[in-house]
């Protein structure tokens, strides 16, 4: 097999190379064909393509050299032409096509002569070409067409790199026109606009006039109007002014301090109102942004921070009542929920059980679910510093761990058979199995209530329900599982079901696995839990 596939690869190969030879000599058959014909150019074109493809083949070489410099002889006579009859410009780009020409054909070994007279009629072309295009690059800057100027001396600086001054002018066409617009927009006061302008040339000529000046006194402008805005208490034009200073040059003077003070000073003044009016959140929030900002050394934002903190505290004691028959599961629970809150991390609420504070007070509140004592809730919050109780009422909870299923039914065992002559029939054979099933579930029901402690309100009320259930239902047979079919019962007489067969097999292959009900209770005090801890950290008593 390896050996037939090297000689298919072979025998493609020499196809393949037979079609390009084939192809080559076609080229060169035409370009003998254009050559006769007088076509130099055409006729050189081909066999130099073909000189390419067969580098070792002489004919090609030959037939390039003849029809080369047959066509650089016709180039020859078009520059002199030009050049009698004062059409300087065509003298130098025909020129610069032979010289272009002679040094691809090159590639393949070939030089082609070009007659020194030719080249000397070129330089005196090229010497009127260009200085007719100078003098009028020169006029055009003068009128001030960049433009225009910029093409000029762009083909000048491409023909003759090093003719006369044509980079200083080739410049002056590139830069000048964003030297001068940003000086128009200097003098809309548009200063970093002008800035960008006069940049985009010291990226091109850094010594270029006076542009490196300029691009300082945009800044020094645009720094002023940035100070002005903050003494007027402008803040937000005064950090946008500030802040185009500080990203080109975070250095300049004493900008970051200024724009640090334009970008913070508002929020600032808010959050210390905030903090005297009570909105201790809201301004613990808004002096976390502002050191995040500024740093803890703005004015006295990291004191007033951690007086935000302490203020907005919010201590909740957790009170449960008896879970229905599972005290177990009803600390659980508790438990789950107490980390969940604390896991959270949450700058403000501070989680406590009611026991751990106060018996008295827990045994006074068990059971409950009306209205609390309020004189007892008062106590909590003057003697403990609780700002609120959260209550967990279970109003429903069911366990039950189903039991097995078992269920003899009937079927057909099939047992297929081929006779001599290859027919196909099949032979039922009634008989038993087992199926089996079985169902887990866990249902809950909890009612949250958060209560202030200071009056008796009721700041938070939810209801959360959540059930889970597992099944199990399987089916096990003695014989060959594969061959058995379900049967149905039809005029006291079971008959073989193949339409359901599949069904049957899926059970018979089914794992005899089922979650049980601590699993399924995980589950649900998991997601309930986590339910009742976003409530919690979502509601904000200072709205």
């Amino acid at each position: 097999m390896q050996y037939r596939s090297t000689s298919l690869f072979t025998v493609l190969l020499i196809i393949s190379l037979l079609m390009m030879g084939c192809a080559t000599r076609r080229m060169a058959k035409q370009a003998s064909g254009y050559e006769r014909a007088g076509m130099f150019r055409e006729a050189a074109e081909l066999y130099y393509q073909a000189a390419i493809k067969k580098p070792n083949k002489v004919d090609y070489k030959m037939g390039l050299n003849r029809a080369g410099q047959m066509y650089m002889e016709g180039l020859a006579g078009e520059v002199s032409h030009a050049y009698n009859t004062g059409n300087y410009k065509k003298a130098v780009y025909d020129y610069l096509e032979m010289e272009d020409f002679a040094s691809k054909v090159q590639k393949t070994g070939i030089n082609l002569r070009i007659e020194h007279s030719t080249q000397r009629t070129f330089e005196n072309a090229k010497e009127q070409y260009l200085n007719e295009r100078y003098e009028m690059g020169q006029r055009l800057i003068g009128e001030q067409s960049f433009d225009e100027a910029r093409e000029i001396f762009l083909e000048i600086h491409q023909i003759s790199p090093n003719f006369r001054d044509t980079r200083s002018y080739l410049n002056t066409a590139t830069l000048e026109p964003l030297y001068q617009s940003g000086a128009r927009f200097y003098s809309q006061r548009n200063y970093m606009q002008a800035y960008r302008e006069w940049e985009r040339i010291t990226a091109r000529d850094p010594g270029y006039k006076d542009v490196r000046q300029r691009m300082q006194q945009a800044l020094s402008e645009r720094y002023k109007e940035g100070t002005l805005f903050l003494l007027n208490e402008d803040f937000e034009a005064a950090a946008t002014a500030l802040g185009d200073v500080y990203k080109v040059n975070p250095g300049y003077m004493d900008v970051k301090s200024q724009y640090i003070e334009a970008r913070n000073e508002p929020l600032y003044r808010a959050s210390v109102e905030n903090l005297g009016s009570g909105f201790c959140r809201t301004a613990f929030f808004g002096f976390e942004q502002i050191i995040e900002d500024a740093g803890g050394n703005y004015k006295n934002a990291e004191t007033f921070r951690n007086e935000a903190l302490v203020c907005a505290a919010f201590p909740v004691a957790l009170h449960s009542n008896f879970m229905p028959g599972n005290t177990a599961d009803g600390e659980e629970f508790e438990n789950i929920l107490i980390q969940m809150i604390l896991d959270a991390k949450d700058p403000f609420i501070k989680i406590h059980q009611l026991g751990d504070i106060s018996l008295r007070v827990q045994r006074s509140f068990q059971g409950a679910t009306g209205s609390l004592n309020r004189s007892i809730l008062r106590q909590l919050h003057d003697r403990n510093g609780i700002k609120a109780l959260l209550v967990l009422n279970y109003s429903q909870y069911q366990k039950s761990h189903g039991s097995l299923q078992r269920k003899e039914k009937t079927g057909f065992e099939r047992t297929t058979i081929e006779d001599s002559e290859g027919e196909i029939s099949y032979r039922d054979r009634e008989v038993s199995y087992m199926e089996y099933s079985r169902t887990n579930q866990v249902r809950l029901t909890v009612n949250v209530q958060l209560i202030s402690t200071l009056t008796g309100e009721i700041l938070l009320s939810q209801r959360f329900n959540q059930a889970e259930r597992d099944e199990m239902n399987y089916a096990v047979y003695q014989g060959e599982s594969k061959n058995l079919y379900p049967a149905t019962l039809r005029n006291n007489s079971w008959h073989i079901d193949e339409r359901n067969y599949s069904s049957l097999q899926r059970l018979l292959n089914a794992e005899p696995t089922i979650a049980s009900p601590n699993e399924l209770r995980d589950l649900i005090f998991i997601d309930v839990n986590n339910r009742i801890t976003q409530a919690i950290l979502s509601f904000d008593p200072e709205r």
